[in-house]
């Protein structure tokens, strides 16, 4: 963690995140870099919540990562990495089409699922638009408590820290393959050059699944917005 916020410092996302979160809350942000520092990776799956006790709904949010979109054919969303084609075009009309490359996309189910359940919905991209989307409102309002991420395993303690800067409880889920696991790969990433697509093992899944309230079928019964870069359901916050 030590040198990829070195070199962090020396990016436009370091220079921000000096700016609005560690110069305007230096305490938070102190504490946070003591609770994350010595962490390894395996204590990141229940890092701030009891499994069992845990649960997602109210101001609670899922973020997944945009390289878990399909590779073998044409994502519908196109070039807004922060968008998910189906849920924009087609979910409206209960899901009577289904394009070929959302059948078995797994951002396409997921979000379906926590959008049901509450929770809002977010397709990660860029560290800097996490800061935004995220980690700074949550500081400053509590927007959003909870949370469940994937992302890959060289960016767990820094947004580790960033989650409880912000206050958010949750557990992050690390990609099993397709990740970055150098700084090179992740700054290419983080500028949405992104060649390979990402997985998570199949007991990630089954855990994500079991905190979104078990595996529901069917596609439609959610009403959504998004704003922003956030799908929000009707009964966000309620």
């Amino acid at each position: 963690m030590f040198w990829f916020c070195v070199r962090s410092l020396f990016s436009e996302y370091g220079r921000l995140f000096l700016r609005h979160i560690a110069l305007a809350h230096p305490v938070k942000t102190v504490r946070a870099l003591f609770r994350s520092r010595g962490k390894r990776e395996g204590d990141f799956a229940a890092q701030s919540a009891e499994y069992g006790a845990f649960a997602l709904g109210r101001r609670s949010i899922v973020g997944l990562g945009f390289c878990m979109k399909p590779k073998d054919a044409p994502c519908p969303s196109g070039s807004d990495l922060h968008g998910c084609g189906y849920l924009e075009r087609y979910a409206a009309n209960g899901g009577a089409q289904v394009p070929p490359a959302c059948r078995d996309c797994y951002i396409r189910k997921t979000g379906l699922a926590a959008l049901r359940r509450g929770s809002a919905f977010y397709i990660m991209t860029s560290a800097k638009d996490i800061l935004f989307d995220v980690f700074k409102p949550s500081l400053e309002t509590g927007k959003f408590e909870t949370g469940v991420f994937t992302l890959c395993r060289y960016s767990f303690q820094p947004f580790f820290t960033g989650m409880c800067i912000s206050g958010i409880r949750g557990f992050l889920f690390p990609f099993c393959e397709g990740d970055c696991r150098d700084y090179k790969t992740w700054t290419r990433a983080d500028r949405g050059e992104k060649d390979e697509q990402t997985f998570l093992t199949q007991d990630a899944r089954s855990m994500i699944e079991t905190l979104l309230g078990g595996e529901r079928t069917g596609e439609g019964g959610v009403s959504f917005e998004k704003r922003g870069n956030v799908f929000y359901p009707d009964s966000f916050g309620s």
